[in-house]
């Protein structure tokens, strides 16, 4: 997704850095919203990258308006994630926030850009595919004190 000058990113020839929040949605059936990424087999979070000047929890909440066009809140930090990746040919270091949100009204807000995430709802037990594996876990058994994980993978 294209970077914005606000955005907390840094970007080289062969490395990306990049601080990013990503937000845990579930439905009244105890399915979780995910992006399909289809052009790569996996499962994605939704989310995107922190500001400068913005806490996590604010860019979870922008993040949902943006990207998905629906207001939520996020209630609780869930983990911290380093992820370390080959993206495209390039080496990728992420620190994500991962938050717990949860919807807060019905009301569909503006998708400000030409980026937005299409949500499907999954099953926990069908989003093997997800990226980064390491969150699995801890979406599987949501933790009552916030995680760091630790996510290695350097496969395309």
């Amino acid at each position: 997704m294209a970077d914005e000058k606000t955005d907390i990113v840094l970007r080289r020839d062969k490395h990306d850095f990049k601080l990013r929040v990503t937000g845990v949605l579930f439905n009244q059936n105890g399915d979780i919203a995910v992006n399909e990424e289809p052009q790569y087999g996996y499962l994605t979070l939704p989310g995107g990258k922190i500001k400068f000047g913005e806490t996590s929890q604010q860019a979870v909440v922008r993040e949902f308006a943006e990207e998905m066009g629906i207001r939520v809140q996020g209630t609780k930090l869930l983990s911290v994630t380093e992820n370390l990746f080959s993206f495209e040919g390039k080496l990728n270091n992420e620190v994500c926030f991962t938050w717990l949100v949860v919807k807060i009204d019905n009301q569909t807000v503006y998708a400000k850009d030409d980026w937005e995430q299409t949500l499907v709802w999954r099953s926990l037990n069908s989003i093997s595919n997800l990226k980064p594996h390491a969150l699995q876990a801890v979406l599987n058994n949501l933790p009552t004190q916030v995680v760091h994980l630790i996510n290695i993978d350097k496969g395309e």
